[in-house]
């Protein structure tokens, strides 16, 4: 009886023993994997304040604005006045749109077209969260305000890269102001993007996918599923849109799937070899061709 109760009680002890163990296994999974997750956020919620200087001839530099956010900022905007009355309002990635940050604009302006960049929000007065295209939208809106009050300006289209791309199609679909879309390299559903739903990833890749999803939300208060171009794009209509990707960067924004969204008139031009960020330079003379054609049917000739 003894002995029986003896081996009972080492099997009770190696029990807790390796429930212990796990719970600090597990405890420690989840403290790295939240950690991780964390950084990875603050990369994109709180990128460096930079921008790339301005190529543009020094006839034709900016004139610089501070304009007051939703939220209780002051963001910068470059603004160059049209020739022709229309306006490109041009909505950059993480780090803005000033100087020649993409999306790239010195062609538009040397054909006589108005463009206003806007800043990153990294860069605002206090320094304010990113949130990959939520309050951007508000901040674009801003730029439509400073817009309807210059005279010379008659009409406005929108032109956005990445982050930009989605803020384009979020700020047309709310403000009809808007006549005309260009939106290159934007992701389709925010919260379905970081998840990636569609791929069938391994439990613990799944968990740290979940954690910066629910990570963005506590940063920024906006639950990422709420931020949906491919639910905004049919609403731009009967406004023009035209959606570029590159031809490795298609899927993951699922450009087809948007295009297949949108109502007409719309345009899918996926760039031969280009990929996020590369779609200019891939195919610099014929990106210039496209864009400027459009503007052209759909802002100068309107």
């Amino acid at each position: 009886m003894i002995t029986g109760s003896n081996s009972l009680s080492h099997k009770r002890r190696y029990l807790r023993l390796f429930i212990f163990t796990l719970v600090v296994i597990l405890f420690a999974y989840l403290v790295v994997n939240f950690s991780l997750a964390w950084r990875f956020v603050n990369a994109l919620t709180k990128p460096t304040c930079t921008w790339s200087p301005s190529i543009i001839p020094e006839a034709q530099q900016p004139q610089e604005h501070w304009l007051p956010t939703h939220d209780g900022h002051r963001l910068r905007f470059w603004y160059y006045p049209p020739k022709n009355g229309a306006v490109v309002l041009a909505l950059g990635g993480l780090g803005g749109s000033l100087g020649s940050n993409l999306p790239p604009v010195e062609y538009l302006i040397d054909e006589g077209y108005g463009v206003l960049q806007i800043d990153s929000r990294a860069c605002a007065d206090p320094p304010a969260l990113v949130t990959l295209g939520y309050d951007e939208e508000q901040d674009a809106a801003a730029g439509l305000e400073f817009l309807n009050g210059q005279p010379e300006v008659s009409q406005i289209g929108a032109f956005g890269f990445s982050m930009g791309g989605v803020t384009a199609i979020r700020a047309a679909e709310r403000h009809p102001e808007i006549l005309a879309v260009v939106a290159e390299g934007g992701y389709y559903n925010l919260g379905d993007h970081i998840v990636k739903t569609e791929d069938r990833s391994s439990l613990p890749r799944k968990a740290f996918l979940y954690s910066i999803a629910v990570i963005y939300w506590l940063q920024t208060g906006v639950k990422p599923w709420t931020i949906s171009p491919i639910d905004d794009l049919p609403g731009i209509s009967p406004r023009p849109v035209l959606l570029i990707y590159g031809e490795h960067e298609l899927s993951s924004g699922r450009g087809d799937l948007q295009y297949a969204a949108a109502h007409e008139p719309k345009i899918l031009w996926i760039v031969p070899g280009g990929n996020h960020g590369t779609n200019y330079t891939t195919s610099p003379q014929e990106y210039q061709s496209r864009v400027l054609d459009f503007f052209r049917l759909t802002l100068a000739e309107r």
